[in-house]
């Protein structure tokens, strides 16, 4: 693994920024040499991404909640006072920082830093600090905008990941499905495992006792506290964030170190503490996803003090609050959770791919990458029969005699089992000492006769929103390829061939010149 030291940061970063504001909210922005601005007192709006993998760290933008509102309106072509619904403005601020951390996260890929990113969460208030610890590398830029300020934030981190070498430069769940239990993640309570992981993690290394508690006091939001929050990214990814007011922090800190609370200098022992506290909690969660075969990685702790904020994590599937008591002290957790689309698009092919898993693990082999591509083509034959057929999928399907099936006839007559859903027929094993069927040996006859969609992509546009909502019938948009390349011809969505235009007898086609190979086309159907 090559050197982070000489990873270029501030490249990337400040490219990205620039035209992710000109293109996404029509915004020319420029790098400044200025300070960062005092924004004590200042509404603002933190947007931000955790990295996890062979590098873990944090990028953070803020802007102020006034230009926030400006670049919805400049996106949307409207003025400020027209923007009426705020999730709008911080869904903005969350694909920037998604955008613009993607990037980032590309570029250490390719440099030989394998990673992940978190979903971005969002941090607004009046009242906060955020800072990422422990951090081998941590870079800010200042970017002026007129009289406002755009402030960015990196900090990065190479660690070694022992385990089973999940590579975390990859999105491709495909590959790890036999290590996928759909069952276990379903079964999986992460209310219950993060709350039995915060009260252990108190009692064993804070020696405080925490009661689980209904309510959460108007006080405890408004007061003084600290927080400890990490980031998961992979398969499984989200944010676990611990919330212990400021008082209790310093006696808790105190009481580990054996000191005083008088003798604590600074608050440099609550920011380890509190990261140390997210760091076990979220590992913990962590640990059960991988138990459910899901590949995930933890980020660094992250530290946020104050009086007047609100941390949340975007888009999540599962959002849980809940909080403890230790005498007249509230210990709070916000936590949340997303399955990557990825899984749960593997999960609704599972009957046929986990069944072929667990008769594998019995002979201590592992599916192929073209044994998933047959058992999910197989799926989408079944579900076009079901299509065609709504009362098939309830029927299960017949099966050829065999030896085996001979020698049950013979055996006393047993009450008929439930129908098994139509795909668990097709997942049924083959008959001893057969392979499995390839790709190129499956019979697509089925097929033949199934519609599809086909498309001719003459070329692609990048415009500004702006711009896009300007169009009108009669609008020309330039496209970007050059006259003379082929163009692309699509069924389903999917490459599978390239062509040149024609016009013959007055109509418009294409002449197919390149045909993507057989192979090719079969997996990107079953996937």
């Amino acid at each position: 693994m090559s050197d982070i030291e000489n990873f270029d940061i501030r490249t990337h970063v400040i490219e990205s920024i620039v035209e992710t504001f000109d293109t996404m909210v029509s915004m020319e922005i420029a790098v400044s040499d200025a300070e960062p601005p005092n924004t004590a007192g200042v509404n603002r709006m933190v947007a931000g991404v955790n990295f996890a993998g062979h590098v873990i760290g944090i990028i953070n933008i803020q802007v102020t909640s006034e230009l926030a509102r400006l670049m919805m309106a400049h996106m949307l072509d409207l003025e400020p006072e027209e923007i009426e619904d705020e999730a709008e403005i911080k869904d903005m601020l969350a694909e920037i920082s998604n955008i613009v951390g993607g990037n980032l996260k590309s570029a250490l890929n390719d440099a030989g830093h394998p990673c992940v990113i978190s979903t971005p969460s969002l941090t607004y208030g009046a009242d906060f600090s955020i800072k990422s610890l422990s951090m081998d590398r941590f870079e800010r830029y200042v970017f002026s905008y007129q009289d406002e300020v755009i402030f960015v934030e990196v900090g990065i981190k190479t660690q070694q990941i022992t385990g089973d070498g999940d590579d975390f430069s990859s999105t491709d769940v495909l590959g790890r499905l036999d290590h996928v239990d759909i069952e276990k993640i379903n079964a999986l309570d992460i209310k219950a495992q993060v709350s039995e992981a915060v009260i252990d993690v108190f009692d064993t290394m804070l020696s405080a006792e925490l009661e689980p508690t209904d309510t959460i006091p108007a006080e405890s939001l408004e007061a003084l506290r600290n927080v400890g929050s990490v980031s998961f990214a992979g398969d499984a990814t989200g944010m676990v964030s611990i919330h212990v007011g400021d008082n209790f922090s310093r006696l808790l800190a105190a009481d580990m170190l054996g000191m005083e609370v008088e003798e604590l200098e600074g608050d440099d022992e609550i920011k380890d503490m509190m990261g140390e506290v997210g760091n076990i909690v979220g590992g913990n969660l962590k640990s059960a996803f991988t138990d459910a075969g899901l590949a995930c990685a933890l980020s660094t702790p992250s530290y946020t003090t104050g009086t007047d904020f609100k941390i949340e994590s975007l888009n999540m599937e599962k959002y849980e609050r809940f909080a403890f008591r230790s005498d007249q002290n509230i210990v709070f957790v916000e936590l949340g959770v997303k399955i990557s689309e990825l899984v749960q698009a593997a999960e609704k092919q599972g009957t046929d791919i986990h069944y072929e898993v667990d008769e594998k693990e019995n002979s201590s082999e592992t599916l192929s990458e073209e044994e998933i591509a047959a058992a999910l083509q197989q799926f989408a034959d079944d579900q076009e029969a079901e299509a065609d057929d709504p009362a098939a999928g309830d029927q299960p399907q017949s099966e050829p005699p065999s030896q085996s099936s001979a020698a049950q006839s013979q055996e006393p007559p047993q009450p008929p089992p439930d129908p098994p859903p139509a795909q668990e027929a097709s997942s049924q094993a083959p008959p001893e000492n057969d392979e499995p069927k390839r790709p190129e040996d499956f019979d697509l006859d089925l097929l033949l006769d199934i519609p599809l969609e086909i498309k001719v992509e003459l070329g692609r546009a990048r415009i500004q929103i702006q711009e896009l909502l300007r169009l009108t019938s009669g609008s020309a948009v330039k496209l970007v390829r050059l006259e003379g390349e082929p163009v692309d011809i699509l069924a389903n969505d999917t490459l599978i061939a390239r062509g040149e235009v024609v016009i013959q007898n007055e109509k418009y086609g294409i002449r197919v010149t390149e045909i993507t190979s057989r192979m090719d086309r079969i997996r990107s159907f079953s996937i």
